[in-house]
C-alpha cells in the first residue's frame, strides 16, 4: 500500500472553518464550493475556460491576485486530483485521504451541510498512519507540519510535503535514524560504566535518578549484605516506596524482598529493586507496584535524565 500512495501532497479545507467536514468524513469525500463556475466546466475540467473566468468582479474579490490564488486552488482540485495525497486538520488531528478524478456536482448547489461539488475518496479519510501504527494527533506532529493547520485558504502545497508523506508512510527520517543509533550506542556504553560503579556511587546514582523522577528520600532504613534499603516519597502522587539498592542479586533475593514488600503494603505503595549486575535474568512479579531496575534500565534512565557525565566522572 505504501507504493500505491502518490508522492505529492496537497492541503484542503472542506469549506470555511471546515463546515463541510462532517459530510466529507462521513461519506468519504472532499467538499468544495465555487458555485460561480458553470457546472459543465467543472464536470469537464475545462481548465482553459475556467482560467478565462479570472475577473475579480465576477468572483467578488478585491484584487486579481486573490482571485488568481482562488482559481488556482480550484484547478488543483479538478486537474487530476488523484495524483495527490490530500490532508486536512480537524478534531485535533491531521487527516489524509486519496481521491479519484471523478467530480460530482451537488444538484442543490452549496449548502451549509455540503459543498457545490465533491471528489470521492479512494482511500478514506484517516487520522492514522498506514497500518494504523501512529495516531496523527496535531500536538504530537513536528511544528512545521502542525503549523499547516493555520492556513486560511482552501488548497495549498505544504512546504513540509516530504515530511508529511514520511509520517503517513511510517518512514523514519535518515538523520533521526542516525540519532537513534547513536543514542543506543551511548546507552550501551553507559551500561558498561554503571556495571563497574562501586556500592556507594551506585547508591548515589539511584538517589539522583529517584530525585529527578519525583521521588525524595525519607530515610535510609539500614543496609543488608551488599545492599541498601531506602524509603522514598512522591509527594505529588501521594505515594511512599520501598527501594532496595544492590550491586548484584539473583532471583531468590528478589523474591525475598517482594515478600517483605507485600507484608508492608499498608505503608508502601511501590517497590523499586535496583541492581546493576544481576546474577541471572530476573523475573518480576505480575504487579505494576514492583519495578525492577537492572543495568539496561538504569542506563536508559541515566541518559534520559542527563546523568551520563556524572557517571563518567566516577572513573
Amino acid at each position: 500500500m505504501v507504493d500505491a500512495l502518490p508522492d505529492s501532497v496537497r492541503y484542503v479545507k472542506n469549506g470555511v472553518s471546515g463546515k463541510w467536514w462532517k459530510a466529507a468524513k462521513a461519506y468519504g469525500q472532499i467538499h468544495a464550493g465555487w458555485h460561480d463556475v458553470p457546472d459543465d466546466l467543472l464536470r469537464t475540467a475545462n481548465l482553459d475556460a475556467i482560467e478565462s473566468l479570472i475577473r475579480p468582479p465576477q468572483f467578488g474579490y478585491g484584487t486579481k491576485g486573490s482571485a488568481t490564488r482562488d482559481i488556482n486552488a480550484l484547478l488543483t482540485l479538478i486537474d487530476h486530483p488523484s495524483r495527490h495525497v490530500w490532508v486536512t486538520f480537524q478534531d485535533g488531528c491531521m487527516w489524509w485521504c486519496t481521491v479519484s478524478d471523478q467530480l460530482e456536482i451537488n444538484s442543490e448547489n452549496a449548502t451549509e451541510e455540503r459543498g457545490h461539488f465533491w471528489l470521492s475518496c479512494v482511500l478514506p479519510w484517516s487520522d492514522r498512519s498506514l497500518g494504523r501504527l501512529r495516531h496523527l494527533v496535531t500536538s504530537e506532529l513536528p511544528g512545521n507540519v502542525a503549523m499547516l493547520e493555520g492556513f486560511r485558504g482552501t488548497v495549498c502545497e505544504p512546504g513540509a510535503s516530504k515530511q508529511i508523506l514520511r509520517i503517513i508512510r511510517n518512514e523514519t527520517d535518515a538523520d533521526v535514524a542516525a540519532t537513534n543509533r547513536a543514542r543506543q550506542s551511548y546507552v550501551d556504553a553507559v551500561a558498561k560504566l554503571v556495571a563497574h560503579l562501586g556500592a556507594k556511587d551506585f547508591e548515589v546514582l539511584v538517589d539522583l535518578i529517584l530525585m529527578r523522577t519525583g521521588w525524595a528520600r525519607l530515610a535510609k532504613l539500614g543496609g543488608v549484605t551488599e545492599g541498601i534499603d531506602i524509603e522514598v516519597e512522591n509527594a505529588a502522587a501521594g505515594e511512599i516506596a520501598f527501594v532496595q539498592v544492590k550491586s548484584s542479586a539473583g532471583q531468590k533475593v528478589l523474591n525475598d524482598y517482594v515478600a517483605r514488600f507485600n507484608e508492608r503494603r499498608g505503608h508502601y505503595q511501590k517497590m523499586i529493586f535496583a541492581v546493576h549486575s544481576p546474577q541471572e535474568d530476573l523475573a518480576p512479579p505480575i504487579s505494576e507496584s514492583v519495578q525492577i531496575w537492572t543495568g539496561k534500565k538504569i542506563a536508559e534512565l541515566v541518559v534520559r535524565l542527563g546523568l551520563g557525565e556524572w557517571v563518567a566522572k566516577r572513573f
